[in-house]
């Protein structure tokens, strides 16, 4: 379908002049043009997380996925790790870490609700812990966790903060600096709006110090063998360690100057109202959103469809050219569906979600 968008959790709605940029011929990693949009790349991804001196950033080839198990680099056997989790993608940390021999101990909020901030205090208190990791926005949800208050909780008891931006980073507020994060990861695909294909890390350069004996991470995804690779590229320079992802970068590199030219306040401010947009139209047919209201994020939004099969629900609204993501959570499938508001996403998107939303639900009443 020609005029189909993608409404989905990530990738997110696409952007042609994005796109095209990836239509590059015969350049290699080791060229002066790559190099250029490499640097640039890591440049735009320091200024968008809110980084200041004192951080180094990554792009390594993968999703988001890779790069949260490349954090393994930052672990030593025995180590304690608590993850705080709102939904699925919070409890992937506990499925990776679990590979390794470290100690990991998972807080999980219910469907749509917040951690309660004393349990968090009481966990943090417990013991002492190598690294304490949290969700900004949850996929799984549209949940957008209170850093500022997290964080406090855990500073005293944790060596190195982590916060998951996948869902975030691009379309909501990120302030490494400010709010003392020692390390976050982050994707392509989802609100820098780029193509999928490289996982993102930023960790500050205390953080990379800790770093142990080499961590325990295996060779690909061990942050020690990309970092000397990460600051040849800042320096103009090139470096291999592997073959990082070109074309991928290329749309990274324009995306982030696209932000740049809107300018990130005024790109947050557009995530913000469109979600208000979005959320206020789904409102007025009656549908429940997942997420509780003072947690609600700008980039996802999960919607209950009212004994109404989501499957069925998606299929029936890509009819309309609109296609949205399938629940994520285990124990409410079926129930409920989410739409990634996020990237390039502008209001005649929103309209259209909504308009596709309220045919579909008069269809199957």
């Amino acid at each position: 379908m020609a005029d189909r968008i993608l409404m989905h959790v990530g990738p997110s709605r696409g952007n042609i002049e994005v796109a095209e940029s990836a239509a590059v011929h015969d350049q290699g990693f080791s060229s002066s043009e790559f190099s250029e949009k490499m640097r640039l790349t890591l440049k735009g991804i320091l200024e968008i997380s809110g980084a200041a001196s004192g951080y180094s950033p990554f792009v390594i080839p993968g999703s988001g996925t890779a790069a949260m198990e490349s954090l393994t680099t930052f672990l030593s056997p025995g180590d304690n790790v608590l993850v705080l989790s709102h939904g699925t993608f919070g409890d992937r940390w506990k499925g990776i870490f679990s590979r390794y021999p470290v100690n990991v101990r998972s807080l999980r909020s219910a469907p749509g609700k917040h951690l309660k901030i004393e349990d968090i205090r009481k966990a943090a208190s417990d013991q002492h812990y190598r690294m304490a990791i949290m969700t900004h926005v949850e996929t799984s949800t549209g949940l957008r966790a209170d850093l500022e208050a997290i964080i406090d909780s855990v500073r005293q008891s944790a060596d190195i903060i982590v916060v998951d931006s996948v869902a975030s980073l691009g379309g909501e507020r990120l302030e490494l600096s400010k709010l003392g994060i020692d390390v976050t990861v982050s994707a392509s695909q989802k609100a820098i709006g780029a193509a999928p294909g490289a996982g993102i890390i930023v960790a500050s350069n205390d953080a990379i110090e800790k770093i142990r004996d080499g961590g325990l991470s295996g060779y690909f995804l061990n942050l020690s063998n990309w970092r000397p690779v990460m600051e040849k590229f800042l320096d103009g320079s090139w470096g291999y360690f592997a073959t990082p992802p070109i074309g991928v970068v290329y749309t990274m590199a324009r995306a982030l100057e696209m932000i740049r030219r809107e300018g990130m306040e005024s790109r947050l401010k557009r995530h913000s109202r469109l979600a208000s947009l979005l959320r206020d139209g789904i409102e007025d047919m009656c549908l429940s959103i997942v997420a509780e209201p003072q947690y609600r994020s700008n980039t996802v939004t999960g919607v209950y469809v009212n004994g109404i099969d989501s499957s069925e629900f998606i299929r029936k609204c890509l009819k309309s050219g609109v296609e949205f993501a399938d629940g994520a959570l285990p124990e409410l499938k079926g129930k409920y569906f989410r739409i990634g508001h996020m990237g390039w996403v502008q209001e005649q998107d929103i309209i259209r979600s909504l308009d596709a939303i309220r045919k579909t639900l008069s269809e199957i009443k």
